[in-house]
């Protein structure tokens, strides 16, 4: 999946499901194939049918993000704020970032962002995180300089960096595309 092969992650999730169809971190994770590989209904399908087994499961929070790609912000907003307590505090607000941001709604956008920051003032979150907020409210400098960031500190988080959407905003810069190359991420 984190290298774009879309078809085969969702062969081997396929696979994963015959062996233990009741298994939701299996479910969860073909929603979140379903979601990286741009297939955002079929992904809200996945993630809302693991929701309503356990409406608590984490992994299926990721239904967020899907909504806000098809700009059904009223949904994402219900998730997050349903969920807000189960969520730490760098998520719930690198969410509406992502809501907000995606659906052209910048200062409410920009609210969550500095939300954010103050988060990381009081404890350091990782800087990809920062970098997913900054890119959903345009500041690609600022998001590429956290992308950075995340790379000298070997965040894990940059595995998914050839195929999350919210870093598309990215992907025309040269220093993405070099930081793509160094992840080990790049064709």
């Amino acid at each position: 999946m984190w290298r774009g092969l879309f078809a085969e992650a969702l062969e081997e999730s396929e696979r994963a499901r015959q062996l233990d169809p009741l298994s939701l971190i299996i479910a969860a994770d073909n929603g979140a194939i379903l979601y990286y590989s741009r297939q955002y209904d079929r992904a809200i399908e996945k993630l809302r049918s693991v929701l309503e087994i356990d409406p608590n499961f984490p992994r299926a929070l990721l239904i967020v993000a899907a909504y806000a790609e098809k700009g059904r912000v009223a949904e994402a907003l219900a998730v997050v704020e349903d969920h807000r307590l189960q969520m730490s505090a760098p998520y719930y607000w690198a969410f509406l970032a992502q809501v907000y941001g995606r659906n052209g709604q910048t200062e409410p956008a920009r609210r969550a962002l500095n939300e954010l920051l103050q988060s990381n003032r009081r404890a350091p979150i990782d800087p990809a995180m920062l970098a997913w907020a900054w890119a959903e409210t345009g500041e690609n400098d600022q998001a590429l300089a956290s992308l950075e960031e995340a790379y000298g500190q070997h965040s894990n988080r940059l595995a998914g960096l050839k195929v999350n959407p919210v870093f598309d905003p990215l992907r025309g810069d040269p220093r993405f595309q070099d930081l793509l190359r160094r992840v080990g991420l790049a064709p």
